[in-house]
């Protein structure tokens, strides 16, 4: 008779093998096995879940990255390049990658999720049109007059307390942001909005965008995609809840827009645009309406967190960097004749300290931290030289490449002035300098999977920050989202802007207090 000890060693024996041979074959045998890195990372994808889970992952790689060089194995079928050869052998045009599976979690119809080029490249066609450059000029009145509103709020005193020489009590710019950002995303798409610059009913659509974010970020790093969503719910119930939550606030603002469209047929925005779209060649409607209402949620999340992101790092250097503050202040208020003379165009574009103070704030806080993961084709591709296989993946993380101190002199600290050409230095090698610079400078990212929305994010950075500039002074007025001393690796440095990388960056602050200007 076979006793209790003898099943439980068989027991353990049946779990433990294949465990023991599958490490000493990713330790030994597997095509990236002679690339360095992290020990358990090497073993497991469970590390990478643990740092996209508490938001490190950025400041993890860029470690990794010190100690073991320029490729990094970061997980047993993934490695990470540092370089500006290797991020466009990656995402650059025309190369032998595609996105890999682990964007199956976005929704295999939603444009961020699909793998298959051909069918990306039909979809982005029906959906380019709604932040083409002719679309933006017609989303621009829209954005203005919100961003007014913006200016309004945040020059308020929000409690009893009477204001000190007319500055308005402290306000928390992540949260004001992800209120304006938010607001104009979901007026340009559907043309009505939570509105929440005026009311607090739906701040709660705030925390669900960041949570949603997390848990998208955990799953790109999950071991295994089989069953993803019963592995949330099971492993991850603190972060699941934001998914059917998010479901419902775009079904309450989509039901506010088909009850608009019933009374007013003639209004124009994304949310007509891609509900009407037609397929070219079979001539039905191009998009069911659940991959409406996917896509039109994907375009939400990504036209607000992240611009909210990019705006709110700009307040935090700006109102820390006097120097920068001066010139871009000075620039702005002698440009433009009046306020209502701020609009996108030749003037605007022509800013170019408040340009590249907003660059230097992208630089220093990416939005999109988390490597972008790419599966190789058939027959395997070249990153910088080196074979990658065919299914395994490869990516890179932004604030590495941003950071790179071969680009970027002094990577840590924010100076606006690295973007401007120094006319005291010869012009031609000036321009070399920052074109090389921008080699290692990708902040929606290259190539055809770039950001379709890249020039409606610029252009509401810049008449934001236009707008401010002109009408307000502003301030810090405290240290929420500075590093310091014991935060822990990467997070000690006092003038950097913390934050935590999910699937998007999300920050906490800063702390500014505005002062209308007098007339």
């Amino acid at each position: 008779m076979v006793g209790f000890q003898e099943i439980l060693v068989a027991t353990l024996s049946s779990i433990l093998a294949p465990i023991i041979l599958l490490s000493i074959y990713r330790l030994t045998l597997h095509p990236y096995a002679k690339y360095p890195g992290p020990l358990l990372g090497k073993l497991t994808s469970l590390r990478a879940a643990y740092y996209a889970h508490n938001g490190d992952m950025h400041l993890d790689i860029e470690r990794c990255h010190q100690k073991y060089g320029k490729f990094v194995r970061y997980r047993p079928n993934a490695i990470v390049v540092n370089s500006p050869e290797g991020y466009q052998d990656i995402y650059g045009t025309g190369k032998k990658v595609k996105k890999a599976k682990s964007y199956k979690v976005h929704g295999i119809t939603n444009l961020i999720g699909i793998q298959d080029k051909k069918d990306y490249a039909k979809q982005k066609k029906i959906m380019q049109p709604g932040f083409s450059d002719s679309a933006n000029r017609e989303h621009e009145p829209t954005m203005i007059r919100t961003i007014d509103t913006f200016i309004e709020k945040i020059s308020e005193n929000e409690t009893q307390e009477k204001a000190t020489d007319g500055w308005s009590n402290p306000k928390n710019m992540t949260l004001w942001c992800n209120y304006l950002t938010t607001d104009v995303v979901s007026k340009v798409i559907f043309t009505t909005s939570w509105d929440l610059l005026t009311s607090t009913a739906n701040h709660g659509i705030t925390e669900t965008f960041k949570t949603i974010v997390r848990l998208t970020g955990v799953l790109h790093q999950w071991p295994t995609l089989r069953n993803y969503e019963l592995s949330a719910l099971l492993f991850l119930p603190h972060l699941a809840w934001s998914a059917p939550s998010l479901k419902k606030f775009s079904l309450s603002v989509m039901s506010r827009r088909y009850d608009m469209g019933e009374k007013d047929p003639s209004i124009k925005d994304v949310f007509g645009l891609f509900s009407t779209a037609r397929d070219p060649d079979t001539g039905e409607l191009a998009l069911a309406p659940l991959d409406v209402r996917r896509n039109t949620g994907n375009f939400i999340i990504a036209g607000s967190d992240t611009t909210a992101s990019s705006i709110s790092a700009s307040f935090f250097y700006l109102a820390r960097n006097p120097t920068a503050y001066a010139k871009v202040a000075q620039e702005v208020r002698s440009a433009f004749p009046s306020v209502s003379d701020i609009r996108a165009g030749p003037t605007l574009n022509n800013c170019v300290y408040l340009r590249a103070a907003i660059n230097e704030s992208l630089r220093m806080a990416p939005v999109a931290t988390q490597p972008l993961w790419r599966e190789a084709d058939p027959g395997g591709c070249i990153v910088d030289g080196q074979q990658i296989s065919e299914g395994l993946n490869v990516g890179a993380g932004i604030f590495s490449l941003h950071h790179r101190p071969e680009a970027f002199p002094d990577p840590y600290k924010w100076d606006l002035e690295r973007w401007i050409v120094d006319p005291s230095k010869d012009e031609e090698a000036e321009k070399e300098r920052i074109k090389e610079m921008s080699r290692s400078f990708a902040p929606f990212s290259v190539g055809p999977r770039q950001c379709i929305a890249k020039n409606f994010a610029l252009m509401e950075l810049m008449l934001t920050m236009a707008n401010v500039f002109y009408q307000l002074d502003f301030e810090s007025a405290g240290k929420l989202g500075e590093g310091k001393k014991g935060a822990g690796w990467g997070r000690e440095r006092e003038g950097e802007f913390q934050f935590k990388s999910y699937f998007t960056s999300y920050m906490d602050g800063p702390m500014i207090r505005f002062k209308k200007r007098e007339a």
